[in-house]
């Protein structure tokens, strides 16, 4: 084994200016979107929820136009994992502009003070509201439906349906299209009805709702705002400067074509996507999946793309973690290629596909070749000149320890076990910040490229700077690289949508 460490990844804002801390680098230099013409100095923006909720939010996000003093010391969430090629999460991430917060250590260095959301701060932009295009549910429905002696089920069903009809009725009368709609939702429903038994799983309240919402394919982002972030009840909300940071870079990155910041040490030609795999909702089994895809640039621009069904049976395979058939690779590398090229108005001269499991080839499998299906689904697209990289990226149970120090190894630590086998420590020690930022003792990724002619160090280079581009909030990383970090989240959206409902692609409408 032979240790290396791989700088920490420079990201690029506005006027140019180079840096590897998001905040610093928006507070110095701006957002990237001004320095390509992408800008928008005013965000407008529409509120669904109770008429004193709705009164308390604006106020709430009023209150972000001013400088905010940080008084406490944030720690990244990073407590995700990938197990039978799906990403396993600790905590719900649909409110996550919130951070889970130490009192009793200051640092100013991993939590600034918040420059406040105005024209004349470096954010250079405004939130604005049109209260005509703000839509009021009543308390009392509401009520109705959580008192009433119904299935807890069709209680969900009942309220996803208040809150369906409101943006539909925004939608359609709207003075003008907000960039963005906030929807308020009142505590007494996620307490009573966040998560309810469905089988041998469960149903999610704020998942559904959302796939509802984006079924419409009304071309508004929404954002969700659970009642007690407006009214301060939870205690991991008392530092509303870190709040603020995470919240704006979110709701501007949700802006159509706003770029927070973009990466500055990756092939600008390259086109990543990664690939993992989700459980169908189902009460009687548990063997169908699906896929799903996420491509990106290096500005951040994600398209999301979701798989057919298909059948996994471990029983049948003695295998637990899923595999392609050779023309649903083919077919699904194709088609997010063909959108990448459209969007992005760029054909890429290198593919690098990340995936939860390991590749099988014709030699594994003659019906699961999905590294053959993928390899000659991007040449037909691309070309045979096209560089294809194929990564394995799982979680690790491989374990180094400091014999000296109080703090765990630093995030970029590479172990090379092999010439294309390594474990990297996408989270650890930040010299920068002189502390580690985590809550748990960093759990290393497993790296493993299947095939392709880059070298490990600049494939596990890559990976660790694509854990810098969740827009979600402002943290200096995350735990695993933006191809895959909202895999499980997406995944169980789109198990909601209606039959015969066609998803949007954009990223930024599963946020």
């Amino acid at each position: 084994m032979k240790l290396e460490l791989i700088n920490e990844p420079l990201i690029e804002f506005g006027n140019d200016f180079l840096c590897d801390d998001p905040k610093m680098g928006i507070t110095i230099g701006g957002f990237f979107s001004l320095s390509n013409q992408s800008h928008r100095s005013e965000i407008h923006y529409s509120v669904i929820g109770t008429k004193g909720n709705t009164e308390l939010f604006i106020d709430w996000i009023n209150n972000l136009k001013s400088p905010i003093e940080s008084k406490s010391e944030i720690v990244i969430n990073d407590t995700l994992s990938i197990s039978d090629g799906e990403i396993k999460s600790f905590f719900d991430d649909e409110d996550n502009f919130h951070e889970i917060l130490n009192e009793n250590i200051q640092n100013k260095k991993l939590n600034p003070d918040f420059p406040g959301f105005n024209k004349e701060s470096i954010f250079k932009s405004e939130f604005l509201n049109n209260t005509s295009n703000n839509i009021s549910i009543k308390n009392s429905d509401i009520d109705e439906i959580i008192e009433s002696k119904q299935k807890k089920l069709e209680k969900i069903d009942l309220i996803c349906s208040i809150f369906e009809g409101a943006f539909v009725n925004l939608a359609e009368n709207c003075i003008n299209k907000p960039d963005i709609c906030f929807i308020i939702i009142p505590e007494k429903i996620f307490d009573k009805l966040g998560s309810v038994p469905f089988g041998k799983q469960h149903i999610n309240f704020r998942r559904k709702l959302k796939s509802l919402l984006i079924s419409k394919n009304f071309e508004i982002p929404t954002q969700f705002i659970l009642e007690s972030t407006i009214t301060g009840n939870k205690r991991q909300l008392q530092d509303m400067s870190m709040i603020a940071w995470n919240f704006v870079v979110a709701q501007y990155y949700k802006t159509k074509n706003c770029i927070p910041w973009a990466l500055t040490d990756i092939d600008k030609d390259s086109c990543y996507i990664g690939i993992s795999f989700h459980k169908i909702l189902n009460s009687e089994n548990n063997v169908l999946r699906s896929s799903v895809a996420q491509a990106f640039n290096r500005q951040g621009n994600g398209l999301v793309f979701i798989g057919k069904q298909f059948e996994w049976d471990q029983a049948k395979t003695k295998v637990s973690s899923p595999h392609l058939r050779y023309d649903y690779a083919k077919d699904l590398v194709q088609e997010i290629l063909e959108n990448y090229i459209l969007i992005n108005n760029h054909t890429p001269s290198r593919v690098v596909i990340h995936k939860t499991t390991d590749f099988w080839n014709v030699s594994d499998s003659e019906l699961f070749c999905e590294a053959e299906g993928f390899k000659d689904g991007i040449k037909n697209k691309l070309g045979d000149h096209t560089e294809i990289d194929l990564v394995t990226i799982k979680s690790s149970d491989f374990k180094l320890l400091r014999s000296v120090g109080k703090y765990p190894v630093p995030r970029g630590l590479l172990c090379k076990m092999d010439e294309s086998w390594g474990v990297l420590y996408s989270t650890g020690y930040i010299p920068y910040y002189e502390t580690y930022p985590g809550v748990y003792i960093p759990q290393p990724l497993d790296i493993k490229i299947f095939e392709g002619e880059s070298t490990l160090r600049n494939v596990c280079r890559e990976i660790l700077s694509l854990t810098k581009m969740n827009f979600n909030n402002c943290s200096y990383y995350d735990g695993l690289p933006i191809t895959l970090r909202f895999a499980k989240k997406v995944g169980e959206i789109i198990q909601y949508l209606p039959d015969g409902s066609i998803p949007p692609n954009k990223y930024f409408y599963y946020m």
